[in-house]
């Protein structure tokens, strides 16, 4: 019986969240629910400006990192909206967060330099 019961409570454990180490926000699900009911980029843009906002807005030194990825998310948004600089601005903001994604942010600034050069001299964004 004393088995049993270490078991279920073992079991209850087990099954408690742990407090996440990143800031998210509500993330995590709209990206699910976009993947499974894909939305235009004008919604996700307003979702993850309002989330970067209230992040940056809060302070550094109590708060949670920002999740890895959402500053590349943004930046990858803000390229599709012909906004190549402020892309740049982002990608740089992931790779310091996350120095393992150097050779990926590397990679994504110097396609967002090439299409803003190309968008200064009038040409495809």
């Amino acid at each position: 019986m004393t088995r049993i019961t270490l078991l279920l409570l073992l079991g209850l454990l087990c099954g408690c969240a742990s407090p996440s180490l990143y800031e998210w926000g509500n993330y995590d699900k709209w990206l699910y629910e976009n993947y499974k009911h894909p939305k235009d980029d004008e919604e996700l843009y307003v979702e993850l400006t309002a989330l970067i906002t209230e992040y940056e807005s809060r302070g550094k030194p109590d708060i949670k990192p920002m999740a890895p990825g959402l500053y590349a998310e943004y930046g990858f948004l803000l390229m599709r909206r012909g906004e190549n600089a402020q892309a740049i601005k982002y990608y740089t903001k992931e790779k310091a967060l996350w120095p393992e994604s150097t050779v990926f942010m590397d990679s994504m600034i110097q396609t967002a330099q090439i299409a803003d050069k190309a968008s200064q001299k009038g040409g495809p964004k």
